[in-house]
């Protein structure tokens, strides 16, 4: 039963990636100029995706991307080529919503209290999701080393996030079913107020069932079917999950490191289980991140090892000092600004192969990390 259903799952997720990196792009590539409006649907360091009735374009502005937040209202005046608009003019109507409102203040909090701008742009967009207060320079340098996926929140920061609640409610309440309910609560509150990104919702999900598995019965939890009640519930209440870029990654990299495994025992774990995994997801969504990319990093896996100490420096450096603690500014500004420096070592070109070789030696590849996978799993009942 077990292998059958990790069957149909691995060609599930094969046939959905091939799916979508056969799927070709088509609008109008003519240039048109007039005014659009709509809500933001997503904010970045560069600017920011305009949902209106007549489509979703990306408007590249960047007092946009600092000033606006996702669900706040715009008008753009300006040119259109496909689906990009050049604004001449844009006019901002932000959200009155209670959950936005407080990601505002938390944005304008981050400004009075960090003033260098790399320092604010990594704390915002690790803490909550403020892609926007980000500096160019220091996206292109995480873009580069094949390292973006750090500064969308995801599982691994909603995993961290849960962590913390986990231990904090312990701390007040003890173990048991209580303190589970109490982190569950934070992890949803922390994933509206990240702005509730399709990708933030399927860890969300994940991290809470966790929760309350350990607090409720302990034992291993059966972590496709985890994912599998993630991806339907997302579904349900985000209809357009599967069409979310950041979904795709988010449940394709969930799922590989589920079928191929993540971890490595032995002496060097610590380096090497990050790494491994890094080579597993960059290895399983390979043909999309080509699709949707135009490439991928080679890199990356090293990268992000390298850059997980100083992640978890600036989560917390950064954290106290948007709460009062001033002081720690001493440390997160150099902390902040080394990591982008050594992340501008590992920047490279993305890799781009055409289809004929891709999908062979993706082939090939995914058949080595299952072989592998396998023989860890056979070799740790020796250690």
């Amino acid at each position: 039963m077990e292998l059958s259903y990790r069957i149909i799952t691995v060609l599930f997720i094969a046939l959905s990636v091939l799916l979508l990196a056969g799927k070709k792009e088509h609008s109008n590539e003519g240039v048109s100029h007039g005014v659009w409006r709509g809500k933001l649907t997503t904010v970045t360091a560069n600017g920011g995706m305009l949902s209106t009735e007549d489509g979703n374009f990306w408007v590249s502005n960047k007092s946009l991307a600092e000033l606006s937040l996702k669900g706040d209202s715009a008008m753009i005046i300006g040119y259109r080529r496909g689906m990009f608009i050049s604004p001449f003019c844009t006019r901002l109507k932000f959200s009155s919503s209670y959950f936005p409102s407080l990601r505002r203040r938390y944005r304008d909090r981050l400004i009075e209290t960090i003033a260098d701008p790399v320092a604010r742009g990594l704390t915002g967009g690790l803490l909550m999701g403020l892609r926007g207060l980000i500096p160019r320079d220091t996206a292109e340098a995480f873009k580069q080393s094949g390292t973006s996926h750090l500064l969308a929140l995801s599982g691994l920061h909603t995993g961290i996030i849960a962590l913390v609640l986990l231990f904090l409610a312990r701390l007040i309440t003890g173990k048991g079913i209580l303190s589970g309910w109490l982190a569950i609560f934070g992890i949803v509150v922390f994933v509206v107020l990240s702005g509730g990104r399709a990708s933030t919702v399927r860890a969300g999900i994940m991290a809470s069932f966790a929760v309350l598995w350990m607090s409720h019965r302990g034992g291993k939890l059966h972590l496709l079917t985890v994912w599998w009640t993630a991806l339907l519930l997302s579904l349900i209440f985000l209809p357009g999950t599967l069409e979310d870029k950041g979904a795709q990654m988010s449940y394709g990299a969930v799922l590989s490191l589920i079928l191929f495994g993540w971890n490595v025992r032995g002496r060097h774990s610590a380096i090497l289980s990050p790494l491994y995994a890094g080579i597993v997801v960059t290895v399983s969504l390979a043909p999309l991140m080509v699709s949707v990319y135009g490439g991928f990093s080679w890199l990356g896996p090293a990268a992000t090892v390298v850059s997980l100490p100083f992640m978890l420096a600036v989560m917390a450096l950064g954290f106290l000092s948007s709460i009062g603690f001033g002081q720690v500014s001493v440390l997160l500004d150099p902390v902040s600004n080394c990591w982008v420096n050594i992340l501008e070592v590992f920047s490279h070109s993305p890799v781009w192969l055409p289809q004929f070789v891709l999908f062979p030696l993706w082939g090939v590849l995914l058949l080595g990390l299952r072989i592998f996978s396998r023989w860890n799993g056979f070799n740790r009942r020796f250690r």
